[in-house]
Formats: C-alpha cells, structure tokens, sequence
C-alpha cells in the first residue's frame, strides 16, 4: 500500500513538474516573440495618435529590410483599429468597420510577405495598408 501511495504521489508531482514547465515555455516564447497586452486609449483621437505612431515604425521597419518585425506593428495597428468602431459616431459604425476589417485582412498579407522574407511584396501590402489606414482616418473622423 505504501508502494502504491508513494508511486501516486511521485506521478501527480510529475505531471505538476511538467505542466508548471510548459506554462513557463509558452510564457517565455510569447515575451521572445514580442507577444504582449497592448494598452488602448479611451478616445478615438487617442486610438488614431497610436496607430499614427506604429505606422511610422512599420514603414520605418519596412524601409530598413527588418521584415521580421513587421507583423509586430501590423497587428498593433489592427488591434487598435478593432477599437475604434465603439469610439465613433453610430452614423459612421459600419463604415468605420469595414474600414477595420480590410486593414486586418492587410495586416495578414504584410504578415506573410514579411515573414517570407519578400521585401517587394511587403512594400506593395504597405502601400494598400496605408490606403486603408487613410480611409479608417477618414471614416471615424466623421
């Protein structure tokens, strides 16, 4: 019966062990990977100043090669974009959301295209991303 308590005993430790290791791996990649929470503003204008502000560091990262870093800025971009509808005038909602949803379709392609490593292709998803992010600023200024 000791035998038997003790071998439990080891095995729950175990699989403590190792869970508590993969919770801390998973962990670990998200802060090498960039992964974190991203603080939103509570105001339209402040939503548009931050978006303005990982623009220029996306076209900056493009212009530079650094591909590797453009769907950092690309999914800040949509993420904060994702808030704005609740930010705007109900008159311009649904425009507003359609403007959001194809700079998130576009910061998929600029995803792509940066991690495969093709600077041409990124820089054209650039120029479409920036349209879009024009046509978002034009809508929930509204």
């Amino acid at each position: 019966m000791k035998t038997k308590t003790l071998l439990a005993m080891g095995l729950c430790a175990a699989i403590g062990l190792f869970s508590s290791q993969t919770k801390l791996a998973a962990h670990e990649h998200e802060q090498a990977g960039g992964e974190h929470k991203m603080q939103i503003p509570d105001t339209r204008e402040g939503i548009l100043g931050e978006i303005h502000k990982h623009h220029d560091e996306l076209t900056a990262t493009v212009k530079a090669n650094k591909l590797a870093d453009v769907h950092h800025h690309a999914f800040a971009i949509r993420d904060l974009a994702k808030a704005l509808p609740a930010k705007v005038n109900p008159d311009h909602k649904k425009m507003v959301e359609s403007a959001v949803k194809k700079i998130s379709q576009l910061a998929e392609d600029l995803d792509k295209s940066g991690d495969a490593g093709d600077q041409a292709a990124t820089e054209a998803n650039l120029k479409k991303f920036d349209d879009a992010l024009k046509a978002l600023e034009e809508h929930a200024s509204m």
